[in-house]
């Protein structure tokens, strides 16, 4: 239904040698499906039963999983098959973006998208329906979110507190322990690669990573930031992630107005998009990523917000997911807040060689009660000493 409604024919998902990652997430158990060394796509008409283009070589792998398949073998054959299998749909989505506006969902190579509308194809991106499609939680992945949820605030507060045990007794601490740390509090759960823990003017590198063999100690008076995420292991469950920052003493007066920024900064999206919700009206990515830069610009440090204010949480095989990105800056993302989708908020101010300040939390928009915020929200510096 989701084709009609958008005024679209079909959905053309193409692929070559594992170049879009849409079509193992359409297809009927992608794990025991052929590698293509050819190009293959999937064809998904409005109205018609979905069916398989791809080489001849290669047909009898997909046939034996209930695809109808139609094949090629030659450069003409697989114009031909392609006006097969698309009929008389001239409106097709594909995994592109005009002008790369969103790369997140800009997979098809510009030569197919040529060849294509040399067809008399007209190609429309498929954000929104990937949005809706492979993006939205069912109700397992809202339980796994929230189990993860809690583990990555209890592994948090673990880190936190094991810092503040070694600073009150002097012992030696450094951000490699810490990371250490963190892993083995969520032994148990999934994640793509080890927490961010940095100190000082590493919390103002928004991807830093602890040094195995020379690691920062973390030492009185010093600030840190910690970045964390975890989920259910599974691809068909959603990660939680989360950013907060402490301080090994009192916080200076400039640490301090700067969290005061960035905290309202969070602030401001949650309570835009839980007043649009009640209002019924809808949100766009790009809206909420605005409202949140324009706070930090407006308080002086808008050349120090360098990323966009949230990126979609769904399940599939990488944190960031395939949903809505709260992003005005990197690309313009004008796909709406859907029921039964997620994201995070995480505003940063990043002053290099200093220190600075990231608050992450995540949301679910819940199709009954609307956004809801999953994870802890951070109000104030946490105390270290």
């Amino acid at each position: 239904s989701l084709l009609p409604e958008a005024g679209l024919d079909a959905w053309l998902i193409h692929d070559f040698r594992g170049s879009n990652p849409v079509l193992p997430r359409l297809l009927p158990a992608p794990e025991t499906l052929p590698m293509a060394t050819r190009r293959v796509a999937l064809v998904i008409p409005a109205y018609e039963s979905p069916r398989l283009i791809c080489h001849a070589i290669e047909a009898g792998g997909f046939a034996q999983h209930g695809l109808d398949v139609i094949t090629y073998g030659s450069r003409g054959e697989l114009e031909a098959a392609f006006r097969q299998a698309l009929g008389p749909a001239r409106r097709v989505a594909m995994e592109y973006s005009p002008m790369g506006e969103l790369p997140t969902v800009s997979w098809v190579d510009a030569g197919t998208i040529e060849m294509l509308r040399a067809l008399g194809l007209e190609p429309v991106s498929s954000a929104d329906l990937l949005q809706g499609v492979l993006a939205t939680w069912d109700e397992a992945a809202v339980v796994g979110h929230h189990r993860a949820a809690i583990a990555v605030a209890a592994a948090m507060e673990d880190a936190f507190e094991f810092v503040r045990q070694r600073l009150s007794t002097g012992d030696v601490c450094d951000e490699y322990e810490v990371q250490c740390r963190i892993s083995e509090q969520l032994e148990g759960f999934e994640t793509d690669h080890p927490a961010i823990v940095g100190v000082n003017g590493h919390a103002a590198d928004p991807h830093f990573s602890p040094s195995a063999t020379a690691p920062t100690l973390i030492q009185q008076g010093d600030w840190l930031l910690i970045d964390l995420w975890a989920r259910v292991p599974g691809d068909q469950n959603v990660y939680a992630d989360i950013t907060w920052v402490a301080c090994a003493g009192t916080p200076s007066r400039h640490q301090q107005k700067v969290f005061d920024i960035v905290r309202r900064a969070r602030d401001l999206v949650i309570e835009e998009m839980q007043r649009a919700w009640q209002a019924g009206e809808s949100t766009a990515g790009w809206q909420l990523d605005r409202l949140a830069r324009d706070h930090i610009d407006q308080a002086g440090y808008g050349q120090a917000f360098v990323h966009r204010t949230g990126h979609s949480l769904s399940p599939g095989p990488a944190i960031h997911g395939m949903g809505v990105n709260l992003d005005d800056l990197e690309s313009r993302d004008t796909r709406l807040l859907l029921p039964h989708t997620g994201f995070t908020i995480e505003p940063g101010i990043y002053l290099p060689d200093d220190f600075g300040v990231r608050l992450e939390v995540d949301v679910y928009v819940d199709p009954k009660a609307g956004p809801i915020v999953t994870t802890p929200l951070q109000d104030e510096i946490v105390r270290l000493t």
